[in-house]
């Protein structure tokens, strides 16, 4: 087969029809809406999920129950439509009869040169969708993902603070989505790849979606240069803004065993396709982890976050990953599959050097394990970057206490952004292990700890910057410490 001839042949819904399609391989939902069906209702700004103006809606099933939510199309594969339903902007209404959402734009003036507005439209729905009379909060965390350039945010809030007060999700999700939810759970096709007629690469010439974890290791067997995609919300980043070429791909979205979140005596269990959202929503992290979802809050948008995964965050391997410093002060462990079976791997020896990583040929990461936190343990992150959503930190930390009456018996703090990986620091347990809070002296810890580090400069900061950022971050923790113990 003509590696330069590769497409995945998948089944889904669009806009509550049935559909069957040839998708060049690694194409995205955004370019084939646009290129290959003369779509041009989601609009293409930014393409690396930044602005929100290419939201669409994707429904499927989750738990015994289907989800809509919001994703980039732009950074989002076509082939992971496999089995779902997608709605766009042109489902959403008509000339004649707008939506409510539509309408409430339209009343409140949300819409000026209207670029923007089907990514707020869809990403509004969504939300409506899952969630009966949502706060201010919740619509502000909802639209975190979309910019207007022209018209305000005040009359795009108005009408959603409309449609929350008058409206409900058997109001907002029309009939046709409903009469394909069951035809979503009964889903059982499998995609499969074959020849286009068109022998014009693209930067992915194969894209395989396996069913289960002996299907992948067999393509692994078979490709063993393919790299893996979770989310994708990284790769897909790259070769729409630096056109780099991953000439073979395996998703693992499609793999069941991959896609599980349970908490048993030795742990969290968080498997490889769990999305942020997932871990968020999920009443584990909620009453057991409080850090972790605070954090999660903080990463990026809703839309990214409803298809990133913080296994993927992990195997990206990058410094200034967001999730990296807490799970290494909640001392995390990994367990990394291949076709020999499977080890449990500490996180703190998995990041080698700069985007280097332990895992081993045609290994991946299949579960993050997180080990049950004592009681009383003080356990916080801080990420400072430009924007409160939709930025990369410059700098990002975590900390992890525990007493033994009044006197700190481990910690452990983490940093990134600092050095070409994330890094445990060292330095920090000798010099707070042993000692009450009231003999904590945050200035002189801080700088102590700063002085470790070499920071490099660049778009997100400086290496001064960092370094005070470092001190900050340090201050506030010793400062909370104190505050809790006094």
């Amino acid at each position: 087969m003509n590696a330069n001839m590769q497409y995945n042949r998948i089944s889904f819904y669009l806009n509550g029809k049935e559909l069957s399609a040839s998708i060049p391989a690694g194409l995205s939902t955004l370019d084939w809406l646009n290129k290959h069906q003369n779509m041009y209702g989601t609009k293409c700004s930014c393409n690396e999920g930044d602005c929100g103006a290419c939201t669409v809606v994707i429904a499927y099933p989750r738990e015994g129950s289907i989800v809509y939510e919001a994703i980039n199309s732009c950074l989002y594969p076509a082939a992971k439509l496999h089995g779902r339903h997608l709605i766009s902007i042109e489902a959403i209404g008509t000339p004649e009869e707008l939506h409510p959402i539509q309408e409430a734009m339209l009343k409140h003036h949300g819409t000026q040169c209207g670029y923007c507005t089907p990514g707020f439209v869809m990403s509004m729905f969504a939300m409506f969708a899952m969630q009966s009379h949502p706060d201010k909060e919740s619509i502000f965390s909802a639209l975190e993902g979309n910019l207007c350039r022209c018209t305000g945010y005040q009359s795009i809030l108005d009408a959603a603070m409309e449609i929350s007060v008058n409206y409900s999700p058997d109001t907002i999700v029309p009939q046709w989505c409903r009469e394909v939810e069951p035809l979503l759970f009964s889903f059982k096709q499998a995609a499969y790849m074959g020849e286009a007629d068109n022998a014009n690469p693209g930067l992915v010439q194969k894209y395989y979606l396996p069913e289960d974890m002996s299907s992948l290791f067999d393509i692994c067997d078979s490709e063993p240069a393919a790299r893996f995609i979770a989310g994708g919300t990284d790769i897909v980043v790259q070769m729409n803004i630096s056109r780099r070429e991953f000439p073979v791909l395996i998703d693992l979205c499609r793999i069941d065993a991959l896609n599980k979140l349970y908490l048993q005596r030795d742990g969290l269990h968080i498997g490889a396709m769990i999305s942020y959202s997932q871990l968020f929503e999920s009443g584990i992290a909620k009453s057991d982890y409080p850090a972790l979802r605070e954090l999660i809050n903080k990463i990026a948008s809703r839309q990214i976050r409803n298809f990133g995964t913080i296994v993927g965050n992990i195997a990206n391997a990058s410094p200034i990953g967001d999730s990296l410093p807490l799970l290494l002060a909640l001392d995390a462990r990994l367990v990394l599959a291949s076709r020999q079976g499977e080890r449990i791997f500490p996180l703190s020896s998995f990041f080698i050097a700069y985007r280097k990583t332990a895992l081993q040929q045609n290994e991946i990461i299949k579960e993050l394990l997180l080990p049950i936190i004592p009681r009383g343990n003080y356990v916080h992150s801080i990420k400072s970057a430009k924007r409160k959503s939709v930025d990369i930190s410059s700098v990002v930390t975590a900390i992890n206490l525990a007493w033994d009456g009044d006197r700190i018996c481990s910690a452990r703090l983490a940093l990134g952004g600092v050095a070409a990986t994330t890094v445990l620091s060292g330095k920090f347990g000798e010099l707070v292990i042993g000692k009450a809070a009231s003999e904590l002296d945050s200035k002189s810890i801080a700088e102590a700890i700063a002085a470790d580090f070499a920071p490099l400069s660049d778009v997100r900061g400086s290496a001064e910057y960092r370094k005070k950022l470092i001190i900050e971050h340090i201050a506030i923790y010793i400062e909370q410490i104190k505050g809790r113990q006094a």
